[in-house]
Parts: C-alpha cells; structure tokens; sequence
C-alpha cells in the first residue's frame, strides 16, 4: 500500500474552475487570496464549494495564487454567518446575539493562532466586520456594494429594528449612513424601513453571495486530507476526492501511486517497509496513535481557549497536513492532525447557577459519535401553572410551579427545564430543576426555578400570574452536557482509528469495546490494573482476541497470533485501557463518572487522562520501531552463544533439564 502523494502547491486548477479574489484590492496583487469559482454552476452545489456549514459559519475552498493564475497554496475561508442559527433550538437562540457571536469568533482566532500560527493568514477581517463582497461569475471578480454592515444599536432601534449587540438579527446600511436598511438574512424582522437585498445587487443573476452580510472572517491552509483517510491510508485504505455537488473535486494527485512496496521515499514508511505489509503493523500503531494525539491535544487547546465544549465531534471534525519531505524521509511521519470544526455548543446565561449548563447550537442529529443523551433533546409546549413566588434572596427570585405536556420526560438529577413564558411585560425564560416524583397527574411535572434575577415590573407580574394557568408554553430539557460529551466521541475516533477497517464496521467493534468496558466495570479491583485486568479477560474468552485484537489495524488480512508477534501484548492491553477510560459513566474506570463532570473552570481538563495515556503509549511504541538493531544483534549473539554452551557443553548435550 503506497502512502497518499499530497504535495505542496504550486498546481493548476481543474477544468472549470477560477480563482475569484475575495477584494478588489488583489485584483492586480502578485499574490492574492481568492475564492474557487466553479464558472458553470453545479446543480446541487452551486458555483461555490462548500467545506463545511457551522452554526455561525460557512466555510468555502479558496487558494493563495500568483499572477499567472497558479495555485501557491490551498486554503479554507471561514465567513461569518448568521443564517444558520434559524435552526437552531430555541434555549440556543436566546442565549446567542450578535456580541456573543463576536466574542466567539475571536476566541477561535486565538486558539487556531496559537495551535499553529503558520496556517494562519492575517487579512483583517478576524476582527474587523469587511464591506459585503459579492462574486461576479461572467467577469470573475469581486464586487463591493456601498453598503457596511450597521453596528449602531442606536440606529437600529430608532427604526424600531432589533438592535445589533442584543439580538442575532444583523442589517446592512449605506457606508455613509442613510434611512433604509437591508436585513442580511432572510428571518430577520422588517418593517417600512427594510429594502430587499435587490437594492443592493440590483438584481443581477451573475452576482452570487460570498459574504453579503460582512461577517468577520479568517483564513486557514487547507488538506484535502480528512482524518478518516489518513488513517485508513495508514491501514491500507484508499482515498477519494472532495464532494462537490454531484461531482468530485480532485485538487492534487491525492489517490495512493506505486504497487505498495516502493521505496522509503515514495511509500513514506520508517524502517518496516521493506519487511512487507505485516511487518508495518507496530509502525502502523504508532502513526495511529500519534493522529489520535494530536487530535486530543489540539481539542483540548480549542476548549482551553473557549472553555466551553464542542458537544458535535466526530470524525469530520479533523483534517491530516502532510508536510513535503525530503529525500529519504517518510512522508506519513510529518502528519499533523488539525481541528476544523470549533463545534456548536452555546453557554446558558443561568444566573445564580453553580453548574454550568452547554446545550447543542443546533438540533443534534443521532451520530455513532454522540451519546444518546446528547442526541436527543426533549422540547415540545405545555401548560404551566405557577404555584408560588418564593422571597427574594440577594434580589433574586425563585418560583415553583408545575408544567404539563404529552412528551415523555424522564427527569434526570441534573437535568433542567427551560421555559418561555408571555406575560405583559414581555417574554420572560426560566431555568428550573424538574421533580417529577412530586407530580400529582400523568404527564404533569413539579419544578423549582434557580434563582435568577429579574425587573421589578417582570418579578410582580409573575407574583400576579400564581395559580393562572399559562398555555401553549415553549419549554426544552436541557441534560448537564460538557467536554465529558466530547471524550466520549474521542472514545469513539479511538476505535475508529485502531479496530475498524473492511471486515469490521465502526457500529459493530464500538459495541465490542463498550461490552468490554461494562466488563471490567463489574470486575473492578483498584490494586490491579486496567490493562492487567483486560489481559485476564482475554486470557478466560478467547472470542475478544477476535474481535478486538491488533490485526484490526490494518486492512490486509492478519492472523491475531501473528498480530501479537509484532505488537506487544502488554501494550496493546494499555491501548484497550485508553479507550475503555475515554467512554464517561461505564464504571470506576471511566475519567469523568457522567456528561457533565468537567471541573469549574477547567472544562478542557478532562482530556488529561486519555492525553497522558496517548503520550505514554506513543514513547513506548516509538522505542519499538526506532531501536539500536546493531546492540539487539550483539545481544542475540551473547544469547545464543550462552544456549550454545547449555546445550553442548563439554560431556555433550544437555537433556532432561
């Protein structure tokens, strides 16, 4: 299997393919920073392609090209959205407003900066909202309307329009001011001071949105490498290009080349090449093992940075650099795994909470990589009475009531029930703790609201509102979600990347691993160790060899008794052990006892274990592949001497000892 020949730019653009510059100013750049234009409009995709769709963000293919046309450099353009917060559930998008949204943008900017600054090119537009750039496709070029996103609470609410800092709503003005305002996605409100974004284009077909509202953006170097296919290259996998609509782009010659068995340059191998397929299984668990490491400490940093967790990783999440090597080096050695999903969670704004409580921007698809409890959230409309007004403690207040629904709610401990209430005043939220075994009737359910703080004319209406019934009221359960939820999907790119491959699907060695967990959960001793105790496991039930041994590190077919030759059993053991720790709640073993055990203030801690296990296991296989062959001959020789003279000494062979 030859490794994925991804070389470095300079190269030439597919057929049908430009380069579009993101500014007017590049237009006669040496080099400049464009967007790739598809000139003929694909029928599903459009004419731009399209990496990624984030809560807040799109993220487009774009390139660093020179005057002549010739891509110097791939990159990703991320362009602030807030199109997509339309599907986002209702708790999010009260938590979320343009200033929030903003602050988000520049802490990931910061943390992608200090993961790797050199895949990082400054612009401006990290920090600074850009004039709105739309791409004339028939000239290839950009177009700035004179139009600037208006960041003027003031203004805004003057025209009885949501203001910037406090809603997610955002409007285009002219540069120099002006009466009339353009609404920079389709749900924000209007009135008879809103224009459509026709007064802004002018209606012309060959202009298409890049970035119409002005979001902030960043760029970023970009590898068509996902994590998936870096190591299933590694295992023996093939690859495939990048979707774009109904067809594949294909930026480099990034299909495997050669028969497999090539030279240390072309196959990228260390030293186990040339000892065939089986012989690169340590070494393939070492590449392995270093992906994962990566991925866990480049997550970690993202969550530092943040300190608020992901709550959506999965595979796609990550991307493989590879760098150019030199004559002689091996090229999959010089990977580098990067994040490229900053994922959606949003911050309740819970005063009066000692828990943090992170809930999912947008409405959580099932996903292998998501634990049940965060995949499906519970929301609905009910009926609500509130009981009674407790005193203000601190100027905080705390109500207790009961709401009905014909949703089934299991409540859980820490689990908490947002409420949106209409009351003269206005649309008021509550966060409440659910008592469901205080509950009088089917389908009702006692709660207890965590202190909050509200106006004097809000906190007497809801003194008013006790014992009235207030119907078709929104509500969502909100499950004590953190970074435990993100280690759990670690846990599971852990087994991706060491058990699966053609002959075992992810669902089916995941199953496996989890079975093994609960088993050492019930076999739990704390004077022995995880991976001993594993070893035992092994050892009475041969059937786990099968399954979950180390000839699944690879595509080709490998026998687990020759797997075990090549990889040694007390390591592959503590490899197990890593995984089994990384799944929250399975038993004592577990790093974090449920999903939202995440110390206060240190949320990205909980990856420290699984980190820790990740470094050791890496120094230990690094050591078996790169060894001092020259000492290991001399001292086979000494061995064998040493039998030599055991087994014919001078009365003759020794037997019978």
């Amino acid at each position: 299997m030859a490794s994925p020949q991804i070389k470095d730019a300079p190269a030439q653009l597919p057929d049908g393919y430009a380069v579009v510059p993101m500014s007017s100013e590049q237009k006669s750049a040496p080099l400049r920073i464009g967007v790739i234009v598809k000139k003929q409009a694909d029928p599903v995709a459009g004419h731009l392609v399209m990496l990624r769709d984030l809560l807040d963000a799109q993220v487009y293919l774009g390139a660093v090209s020179d005057a002549s046309g010739r891509v110097q450099q791939w990159v990703e353009i991320w362009v602030q959205n807030t199109s997509g917060l339309a599907g986002s559930l209702p708790a999010s998008r009260e938590a979320l407003s343009n200033a929030v949204l903003d602050d988000r943008w520049d802490r990931l900017f910061k943390a992608f900066e200090r993961l790797d600054p050199a895949t990082i090119i400054r612009g401006g537009w990290e920090t600074v909202h850009p004039r709105p750039i739309f791409l004339d496709v028939t000239k290839l070029e950009p177009v700035h309307p004179d139009w600037v996103l208006c960041e003027d609470d003031g203004a805004l609410s003057k025209k009885g329009l949501p203001a910037y800092s406090t809603s997610i709503h955002r409007y285009l003005q002219k540069k120099d001011g002006g009466e009339v305002f353009v609404p920079a996605s389709a749900d924000s409100p209007t009135n008879e001071n809103c224009k459509p974004m026709t007064e802004i284009t002018g209606g012309k077909k060959e202009l298409v949105a890049f970035n119409a509202g002005g979001g902030l953006m960043l760029v970023r170097m970009y590898s068509p490498l996902t994590f998936e296919a870096f190591v299933d290259f590694v295992g023996g996998g093939m690859s495939e290009g990048i979707a774009h609509g109904k067809s594949a782009l294909h930026l480099r010659n990034d299909a495997p080349t050669g028969n497999g068995e090539g030279s240390l340059t072309s196959d990228g191998w260390l030293y186990l090449g040339k000892h065939g397929k089986s012989g690169r299984l340590l070494e393939t668990l070492h590449l392995k093992l270093r992906a994962m490491s990566d991925a866990v400490d480049t997550l970690r940093t993202v969550v530092k940075e943040h300190q608020r967790p992901l709550l959506n990783v999965s595979a796609d999440s990550f991307q493989a650099r590879l760098a150019e090597g030199g004559s002689g080096l091996p090229t999959l050695w010089t990977a580098k795994i990067a994040l490229v999903d900053p994922g959606d969670a949003v911050e309740l704004p819970i005063e009066g909470s000692d828990a943090r409580y992170f809930v999912p921007g947008r409405a959580a698809q099932a996903s292998i990589y998501r634990p049940a409890v965060a995949s499906h959230p519970i929301h609905g409309r009910c009926s609500v009475r509130i009981r009674q007004v407790l005193p203000d403690v601190g100027g905080a207040t705390v109500l207790e009531g009961t709401f009905a629904t014909q949703e089934r709610i299991e409540a859980q401990k820490n689990d908490l029930v947002w409420l949106r209430l209409t009351l003269a005043a206005g649309q008021v939220n509550l966060y409440a703790r659910m008592e469901a075994a205080t509950a009088l009737a089917s389908g009702e359910y006692r709660f207890r609201t965590v202190a909050q703080r509200f106006s004097a004319e809000i906190a007497n209406q809801l003194k008013a509102a006790a014992g009235v019934p207030i119907g078709n009221t929104p509500f969502e359960v909100l499950s004590l979600l953190s970074t435990p939820v993100d280690l759990y999907a670690l846990g599971v790119l852990g087994v991706r990347s060491l058990l699966v491959n053609p002959r075992t699907p992810l669902p089916v060695v995941l199953d496996e691993v989890l079975s093994l967990a609960r088993q050492v959960a019930t076999e739990h001793d704390p004077a022995v160790s995880l991976g001993l105790r594993i070893h035992t496991i092994f050892d009475r039930d041969k059937r786990w060899l099968e399954s979950l041994g180390p000839q699944h590190l690879v595509h080709q077919e490998v026998s687990p008794e020759d797997a075990f030759d090549l990889v040694p059993a007390e390591v592959w053991w503590d490899v197990l052990a890593a995984l089994v720790r990384a799944f929250p709640g399975v038993g004592p073993d577990s790093a974090c006892a449920d999903y939202g055990d995440a110390p206060s203030g240190g949320i990205h801690k909980v990856f420290d274990k699984l980190s820790g296990d990740l470094s050791k296991l890496l120094l230990r296989t690094r050591s078996l592949i790169v060894i001092d062959w020259r000492a290991n001959r001399e001292i086979h020789s000494v061995i064998r001497s040493f039998a030599t003279g055991l087994t014919e000494g001078p009365a003759g062979p020794i037997t019978g000892r």
